[in-house]
């Protein structure tokens, strides 16, 4: 995919070429170097605003991810990646991956999260998606269900082989998600310490190498803390045993009560998330205002499509003639012009039916600091 880029291994210190996604001396999972300095395009509401540190190939393909916001609940800072587009901070490595293939096929397994991000992005450049499911192995359903009617993802029932393109863990795809570190000193400055569910570990490690890189430009003074939380009788990965030992990170264990109490009262925050990012919170919970828990996912995904139109509901009318006047607009500019006959509420559920429907799309715009949707009658592009 890529030439003459260097890759470092974290553990052993190995710098140099490989055309694999472990290092050559002791099988630890590489990162990318830099492209050059980071230098932040604050007009942009992606992780595009750090294209000049990243690895993108000689495209780039992007659904607007990144730039999720910063938002507290109950007193705990959380970085809700729920956000981006599929609903994953996975979309930020398809991002960086999908702009990086040249071929007109990708081969994967099934992985929660991942293949269903990483197939919408393949989706986007035109490029099919291959999927191999393992019957014998449960798996996310729902979101097998949705590559099913995906256009370009085939589907064979085996178990992937040698002959897969990408695995969960690529250095490519840790080049994206680091970019969560880079959002971090942005929105939140000197950040004391991060909160991150542990299950394989790459989210850490992600995370870790995009400090280490702002440290080492000079961004930021110190390391944040780093607290890995698993569940009580969830293993420990080599990953994580090396971010206990070399970069003074602390593992913690919760149960499944204090989970699911945790996924309940994130609900009625408006989070639904999965019980890995409610164990998280549980942990970020008892830590402090210094310390942000990244919030990995959503458990709820809405895929279901209108098929046919039907009538349009007399708000729905008046939000689409809003739109069809006007340039883009966000939820409450649209609001603003209509405020006498609905609430901002009933324009927010106005927006998302018209979406479904085909008749309105949205994008991000940076408003100030934040990154805000803006949406357009479909009549008005050209």
């Amino acid at each position: 995919m890529l030439s003459g880029v260097r890759f470092r291994c974290l553990r052993c210190g190995y710098i140099g070429p490989s055309n694999n996604s472990l290092c050559p001396r002791c099988g630890f999972p590489l990162v990318m170097e830099p492209r050059s300095f980071l230098k932040i395009d604050r007009g942009k509401p992606s992780i595009l605003r750090y294209a000049s540190a990243l690895n993108y190939g000689s495209r780039v393909v992007t659904l607007g991810e990144g730039f999720t916001r910063i938002r507290r609940v109950n007193g705990v800072l959380i970085k809700d990646e729920s956000r981006n587009p599929t609903g994953s901070f996975m979309d930020r490595g398809s991002s960086v991956f999908i702009s990086n293939v040249t071929s007109d096929e990708v081969r994967v397994s099934f992985e929660e999260d991942f293949t269903l991000s990483l197939a919408t992005y393949a989706n986007t450049a035109g490029i099919r998606t291959r999927v191999y499911v393992n019957p014998n192995v449960p798996g996310a359903y729902p979101e097998l269900l949705r590559l099913s009617t995906m256009r370009g993802v085939i589907i064979e029932f085996r178990e992937g082989g040698q002959d897969l393109d990408v695995h969960y863990g690529e250095p490519l795809f840790l080049e994206g998600i680091k970019t969560i570190a880079y959002e971090l000193y942005e929105q939140v400055g000197e950040v004391g310490g991060v909160v991150l569910p542990m299950e394989r570990g790459y989210l850490a490690l992600a995370v870790y190498e995009g400090f280490r890189e702002l440290l080492e430009w000079g961004f930021i003074g110190d390391l944040p803390s780093f607290i890995l939380v698993k569940h009580r009788f969830g293993q420990v990965t080599d990953i994580g045993y090396w971010l206990v030992r070399n970069a003074g990170a602390k593992l913690v264990d919760v149960g499944d009560e204090e989970t699911i109490r945790s996924m309940v009262e994130l609900a009625r925050s408006g989070l639904y998330v999965k019980p890995v990012s409610a164990m998280a919170y549980v942990a970020a919970a008892s830590l402090g205002r210094d310390y942000v828990v990244v919030i990995t996912g959503t458990g709820l995904k809405e895929y279901r499509v209108s098929r046919e139109l039907g009538s349009l509901t007399r708000l729905q009318e008046a939000v689409l003639r809003v739109l069809e006047g006007s340039g883009p607009l966000t939820a409450y500019q649209v609001w603003e012009r209509l405020r006498d006959v609905a609430t901002v509420q009933g324009v927010y559920k106005a927006l998302n039916s018209l979406v479904k429907r085909g008749l309105v799309s949205f994008d991000y715009e940076i408003y100030g600091s934040r990154k805000v949707r803006v949406f357009r009658a479909l009549s008005n592009y050209r």
